[in-house]
């Protein structure tokens, strides 16, 4: 059982990162896209949420990923719930139970949003009105009474090609003399 266990852990990330840049070339690809067709929203939802599994996963492992990356921040935009409780019944009615002309902007740091979309509650892309994928909308079970967020597929793009394409080449193992606290330090 041991060896099991030992092989949890991911060993070897290229497995993680290459479909991140491959997704990442998929969004991007919609963003050109007149009217996406079902298949193609159904692979950008599956796209979306087994990609911020996949970067949980590694942030969560200590060496695959950079510092840099692990403390990156994404803009979204959010929009406030207008006081209607959202449930299985409504949740496609996002004008009715969101103020899409109220809201604000603010920066989210990585964990946030990966948490946020693997817990989605509605999950949501955005296609302009000249066509073209332009967003992601999302709340969670627990935010979707307070708030919907948009992250523009803009930022998806480059948020998963930074996860795909960074490669550490330093890892450091510290204790703190005062604390004694260790932490692996990651560039």
């Amino acid at each position: 059982m041991l060896a099991a266990i030992e092989k949890i852990m991911i060993w070897e990330s290229c497995y993680w990162k290459e479909p991140l840049l491959e997704a990442a070339e998929r969004f991007r690809s919609l963003k050109v896209v007149e009217e996406p067709s079902e298949d193609q929203l159904v692979q950008l939802e599956k796209d979306v949420l087994v990609g911020f599994y996949s970067v949980r996963k590694l942030f969560e492992t200590p060496t695959k990923i950079t510092d840099e990356i692990k403390n990156s921040k994404l803009d979204v935009a959010w929009y406030p719930n207008v006081g209607k409780h959202v449930n299985w019944r409504n949740n496609h009615r996002l004008d009715e139970l969101y103020d899409f002309s109220s809201g604000g902007r603010e920066q989210r740091d990585a964990w946030f949003i990966c948490s946020r979309i693997m817990h989605s509650f509605i999950f949501a892309p955005v296609v302009g009105d000249a066509g073209g994928l332009e967003a992601i909308l999302f709340t969670s079970d627990n935010d979707k009474d307070k708030r919907l967020y948009a992250l523009h597929i803009d930022h998806l793009i480059e948020f998963f090609k930074s996860v795909g394409n960074d490669n550490p080449t330093e890892i450091r193992w510290e204790r703190n003399q005062v604390t004694g606290e260790e932490s692996t330090v990651v560039k």
